[in-house]
């Protein structure tokens, strides 16, 4: 070695080089050293000879262990048995609180907020026809027996209409105007002459029934 400096250089490279560990380029610097120095190339002969005593022994031993288990111990080991459902859930919970608490808070008010919008037009979908609800037509009205009863119907800024059935007060009798004689006498006779005919008096017109239309 002391005779050739170049040796310091190459023999730390002469086990990667019989291995096959080192670079193209280093490769042939290295294959040009040994044809050059005779004692790194003795030096090589050596380092394959126990590569080659190595590798019959690893042969050997292998030969002797047995892998029929091996990959079942090893993939055991590796993925140990699952737990059960609810502890995977409980696990999976606690860390998505812990980690994503904001997210998981948000995406709950959000879940709030869509439900608070969107009830209210589900239940009025769901709304009977009436008020409040899809458009009708009132076909007539008709109050009690014996009732005077008027009426009122008032449009809403919606465009819908409120009816009401209105009691009319029973109107004060009117007051007696004095007469002259001459014409209660002129009354007189023609009730008379009503009753000499035989026929009652005419009943007092009654208001036609009031209807309805589009509200």
């Amino acid at each position: 070695m002391a005779g050739n400096p170049a040796c310091e250089r190459f023999v730390p490279l002469l086990s990667p080089y019989i291995d096959g560990e080192v670079a193209p380029g280093e490769r042939v610097n290295v294959e040009r050293h040994l044809a050059a120095c005779r004692d790194c190339t003795g030096r090589a002969a050596d380092l394959r000879a126990e590569s080659g005593l190595l590798r019959v022994g690893l042969d050997m031993a292998v030969d002797d262990v047995d892998f029929k288990d091996f990959a079942q111990k090893v993939m055991a080991r590796v993925t140990p048995e699952k737990p059960p459902l609810i502890e995977r859930m409980r696990l999976a919970l606690s860390e998505m609180f812990l980690y994503q608490r904001t997210a998981m808070i948000s995406s709950l008010a959000t879940a709030a907020v869509v439900m608070l919008v969107a009830l209210p037009l589900v239940l009025r979908d769901n709304a009977p026809e009436g008020y409040a609800a899809e458009r009708m037509t009132v076909k007539s009205i008709q109050s009690y027996q014996g009732a005077r009863v008027a009426p009122v119907v008032m449009e809403t800024e919606g465009g819908g209409s409120i009816i009401w059935m209105v009691d009319e007060q029973e109107q004060a009798p009117e007051p007696v105007k004095e007469k002259k004689p001459g014409a209660v006498e002129s009354q007189d006779s023609s009730v008379e002459q009503d009753g000499q005919g035989g026929q009652p008096a005419p009943a007092p017109s009654v208001p036609p029934r009031p209807t309805g239309g589009a509200l």
